[in-house]
């Protein structure tokens, strides 16, 4: 299976601005992390940067209305009165969260806080609580659907680290019709309530799982921890795109991704290779290459790391340059999504499977 990552030159020391951004809890807790690299899951030498960090490293010392125009900036204010409260509590939340855990490897070089999870290992492949955790997300949260799989230390971002290996990856929906007026203020607005709420989500579902026995660390969907959308072709959840999102079969590339590291396997890893045709259709269809209105999305997607355990390789497919600035002005563009057949929903996945020679 085959995902995509954007890579950027970076170091350790060139973070700095990209902590900024994320705040206070991320760099707590990346600082204690890296206190304790053979306990926690640190990144691989060939990790991408984060996008985000890439933009305002790149960009460092520009404000944000010389980044984002006029027009954009009132934008972002607006839609940051809107969202950017709830947006930044489930941001803060993910790490707060993460204290008792913290506090063990400081205290005991290890975690020793209650958990159940000898016991659930021992119940494997858990169907009743898988069912339950199904039953919770789609019931409370509107998850459509949930990926489990094993997370390869490549997908960590440059610098960054997880405290679990196993990794539950959560979707939710962007309304059709808000993405269809992408570059528009609707389509902004869609794209940051789906960051909001899919990121308080996961923080509420950690907790349930913590409930449940099980040692877990929800991760926000904007500005992460980890490139999400290779893991969740991992996890069988989609395929990869000519724009490099994944495409699942519910809503195409009309959603956004979340994921929950546990730290056993006590479920049934969800991978599967039954959407590895959608890149091969998506080389023939080009839509979300002609009209990017930045020229971002490349003619050929260029490999960027190769042998990942239960991936392969991973392809770069934007030009980040290109990409972010309009990203950023437009408050989340979505026009690749948009004009993206995928986009139709699951009749049109099957539609357009039939047409190829699986």
């Amino acid at each position: 299976m085959k995902a995509s990552q954007n890579i950027g030159k970076s170091d350790r020391h060139s973070t700095g601005s990209g902590y900024r951004l994320q705040g206070k809890g991320e760099k707590d807790f990346l600082d204690k992390c890296h206190k304790f690299p053979n306990l926690v899951l640190i990144s691989h030498p060939n990790s991408p940067q984060e996008g985000f960090e890439y933009f305002f490293n790149k960009f460092k010392g520009k404000s944000p209305m010389q980044l984002r125009g006029r027009s954009g900036f009132f934008r972002f204010v607006r839609v940051f009165a809107k969202f950017g409260r709830k947006l930044m509590r489930g941001r803060k939340k993910s790490y707060k969260d993460l204290i008792p855990y913290l506090t063990d490897l400081e205290k005991n070089g290890n975690f020793t806080s209650e958990s159940k999870i000898q016991e659930l290992l021992k119940t494997y492949p858990n169907k009743s609580l898988w069912s339950e955790l199904k039953d919770y997300a789609e019931n409370k949260w509107s998850i459509i659907k949930i990926g489990f799989t094993e997370l390869p230390l490549e997908l960590i971002f440059r610098n960054k680290a997880v405290l679990f290996r196993y990794a539950l990856v959560f979707m939710q929906e962007m309304k059709k019709e808000k993405i269809d007026k992408a570059p528009e203020m609707e389509a902004g607005e869609e794209t940051m309530r789906i960051y909001a709420e899919l990121g308080v989500a996961v923080a509420d579902i950690a907790d349930w799982l913590r409930s449940k026995g099980v040692r877990s660390q929800a991760v926000h969907p904007l500005g992460g921890l980890v490139c999400t959308p290779p893991l969740a072709g991992k996890a069988g959840m989609g395929g990869q795109g000519m724009q490099g999102l994944l495409i699942t079969q519910e809503f195409g590339p009309r959603q956004r991704l979340a994921p929950i590291f546990i730290e056993g396997k006590i479920f049934e890893y969800t991978d599967n290779n039954e959407h590895d045709w959608i890149e091969k259709y998506c080389d023939s269809c080009r839509n979300c290459h002609n009209n990017c209105p930045a020229e971002a999305i490349y003619d050929e997607k260029v490999i960027s790391v190769e042998n990942i355990p239960g991936i392969g390789e991973t392809k770069t497919c934007i030009d980040k340059d290109k990409c972010f600035p309009y990203f950023s002005k437009t408050l989340g563009c979505s026009i690749c999504i948009k004009v993206c057949p995928f986009s139709g929903g699951p009749e049109t996945y099957r539609v357009l499977k039939k047409t190829q020679k699986i």
